[in-house]
């Protein structure tokens, strides 16, 4: 393929991600695998290697803190509309989107729950949350939901089209055939009942219909164990719920898993951290994870 366009997102100007940027830009082997754009206010990105362009996005009079502050959130808002509209000008390969404070920009007053749910509504499409963690893929089902309401969305009919639906954009985007195992929602499996309802009920019908279709597909399984055993990386583990499929992510990746967005135009990677503001402007940042994004992006696209 000819030499790829990398779009990237600064992410929270007081956060750690134009700190990071700073580092891997001027790495050679970062830099020779493309051709790169960053988005984001250059007062706080600073200088870049000529190679790269900066797209200055800012607001005069903005103080950038570190915390959730609605100043930050207005700037990586803005951010992410700029980097919409050039993904949609086709310029570009693949997005790399820097990491942001929820709470800051839905300050500003816009429900924003991520960038997962944020690209899903601007293309009016169903987005697929996985991480790429070195051993199995890991998918998310439900993603930013209170825990009380995670019971109601497991849902038979629900779950089996989203798990159709991922399979059509791994195969798609990702030419990949997994085998794909479903996670339980209750301790133990529910103990065939005994501590939950949902295995017998919704999910082992799910995944025999889902056998139907001709997905190679088994479960329920308890996750405490599953990720311990039988992690191979051409496993998609589907789980039911934010945190059991982030703790595994993180631990299986020793904390430098790759978020990786299916289901949209193009290929959205991000770091799988968040902005960390605790972090003072002289402790150390580690850059793997926001590094990784951007190869493990590359390697996808070779793949379609």
């Amino acid at each position: 393929m000819s030499e790829p366009g990398i779009l990237i997102t600064a992410g929270d100007p007081g956060g750690i991600g134009p700190k990071i940027l700073k580092q891997i830009m001027f790495e050679k082997d970062i830099l020779s695998k493309g051709k790169y754009t960053v988005i984001g206010p250059k007062r706080v990105i600073g200088e870049l290697p000529d190679e790269v362009e900066i797209v200055d996005v800012d607001l005069a009079n903005l103080v950038f803190h570190k915390r959730p502050h609605p100043d930050n959130g207005r700037i990586a808002l803005l951010a992410i509309e700029e980097a919409v509209r050039r993904m949609d000008s086709k310029e570009y390969d693949l997005l790399v989107t820097g990491p942001v404070s929820k709470e800051a920009i839905r300050r500003c007053g816009v429900p924003f729950y991520g960038h997962t749910e944020y690209f899903g509504n601007q293309y009016n499409t169903t987005p697929y949350m996985v991480f790429l963690t070195g051993k199995s893929i890991i998918a998310l089902f439900t993603r930013h939901i209170p825990f009380r309401e995670i019971p109601q969305e497991i849902d038979k009919e629900q779950l089996k089209k989203w798990i159709v639906g991922l399979d059509g954009a791994i195969n798609k985007q990702l030419n990949f055939k997994p085998k794909y195992r479903v996670m339980a929602l209750n301790p133990h499996a529910g103990e065939g009942g005994l501590f939950g309802r949902e295995e017998v009920d919704v999910l082992k019908p799910a995944v025999e219909d889902l056998k139907t279709y001709g997905l190679e597909i088994d479960g329920p399984f308890a996750s405490d164990s599953f990720f311990v055993y039988e992690n191979k990386k051409n496993i998609v583990a589907i789980t039911l719920y934010h945190d059991q499929g982030m703790i595994p992510a993180k631990l299986l990746s020793n904390g430098h898993a790759v978020n990786l967005t299916l289901g949209l135009p193009f290929l959205r990677t991000s770091p799988d951290h968040g902005p960390a503001f605790d972090l003072s402007d002289n402790d150390p940042v580690d850059p793997e994870s926001f590094r990784r994004a951007i190869i493990e992006g590359l390697k996808l696209l070779r793949k379609k």
